[in-house]
């Protein structure tokens, strides 16, 4: 049977530590060439997530094997790392450490690092994950003592906090560069950021904005962007931004900044459909390639008509320009830049889109 790790007492743990090194930033630790290795590596944010999880749960549960990964591991010290990653782990970063792991995933452990039953050297792995798995795997065993370990996770955790001030201080760049932007500005960022393209980021970023306004919070809508190119969608998620109305499902939103097909079409209504949606709006990107309408729309929106289901298509200058001539006195738009801002990060934007939003957003103070 798989050993407990109590979350509210991880959930302590981690706040114990950050408070710790607020005071005191732990400069050394036993294995902090694999710490450095693991957080410096490309791609290697399930790992990030791993170390951190395993560094917690071992100081929870000192019977705790911090290679294993899942409950089914045959290991005598098996847990269920998942589930204390995705219930405290990540909100704490998330809420806490101002998103430092660039969490976009709430359920970090799914992606396939963490999906073997333990880390082993002979799991498959490639580039900076392979250098940090074999690491992880010589490095964590050595870990043997409480201190070892609270040393560990404070010295990851002051590397941790270092990023969270950044992004803290990043952020309130963002809040004082565009606390006296007007439309005109909300305009010109919008159609330079779909200019960009980002592989699609950007068309999710400027529906996202466009939304706010005609679906505002403050009427009782809450808009959810999803990761961009993420494999493994959440089960909840119905479309590429689903729009609730008082909790409840009230619109799917696809958004095609490349050339999309009848298939493509046909297979996000299905999913929509499944989800309880009763009907789907089609966004197109300047990078579609598509200066009208496909004529295989009409045949689609046929065929699920019939089985009560709407479908819908706008290219993105054209709701563009119906949303903001449409609400020109009652935009706030500073807080829709600042969420743009917020939202990149939500997605997974790459560094490049990151950093192109923050350069084009601070600019403007």
């Amino acid at each position: 049977m798989a050993l407990d790790v109590n979350q509210l007492h991880a959930g302590r743990v981690l706040r114990e530590s950050y408070e710790r090194v607020k005071r005191y930033p732990q400069t050394s630790c036993p294995i902090a060439a694999a710490v450095d290795v693991t957080m410096a590596g490309k791609g290697c944010l399930t790992y990030q997530y791993i170390l951190l999880t395993a560094l917690v749960a071992k100081l929870v549960n000192s019977q705790v094997d911090m290679l294993s990964l899942q409950v089914d591991d045959t290991s005598p010290g098996a847990y269920a790392p998942r589930t204390l990653c995705k219930e405290v782990i990540y909100p704490f970063q998330k809420q806490i450490l101002f998103n430092a792991l660039d969490g976009n995933n709430s359920d970090p452990l799914v992606n396939k690092p963490a999906r073997y039953l333990r880390l082993s050297k002979s799991n498959a792995a490639r580039g900076d994950g392979k250098t940090v798995l074999h690491t992880l795997c010589d490095a964590l065993p050595t870990l043997t003592t409480v201190e070892s370990v609270q040393n560990t996770l404070d010295y990851m955790m002051s590397k941790l906090l270092v990023i969270a001030n950044e992004n803290r201080e990043r952020k309130d760049t963002i809040g004082s560069s565009v606390q006296n932007t007007n439309l005109k500005e909300l305009y010109a960022f919008l159609s330079d950021l779909l200019d960009q393209g980002f592989g699609g980021a950007a068309l999710v970023l400027a529906t996202y904005a466009l939304f706010l306004i005609q679906f505002p919070r403050t009427d009782g809508y809450k808009l959810i962007p999803h990761p961009v190119n993420q494999s493994g969608a959440s089960s909840r998620q119905k479309s590429d931004l689903d729009i609730e109305l008082n909790g409840v499902p009230f619109l799917g939103v696809e958004l095609k900044d490349k050339a999309f097909t009848a298939d493509d079409v046909s297979r996000a209504a299905d999913t929509a459909l499944a989800s309880g949606l009763n009907g789907l709006l089609f966004v197109s990107g300047r990078h579609t390639g598509i200066s009208s309408v496909p004529t295989y729309f009409s045949e689609v929106r046929k065929r699920y008509a019939n089985r009560g289901f709407t479908i819908g298509v706008i290219e993105i200058d054209e709701l563009m320009d119906f949303v903001l001539v449409s609400h020109p006195n009652n935009i706030d738009v500073s807080q829709i830049l600042s969420s743009v801002y917020d939202c990149v990060f939500d997605i997974g934007g790459t560094a490049e889109t990151q950093t192109w939003v923050y350069s084009k957003l601070s600019s403007l103070g």
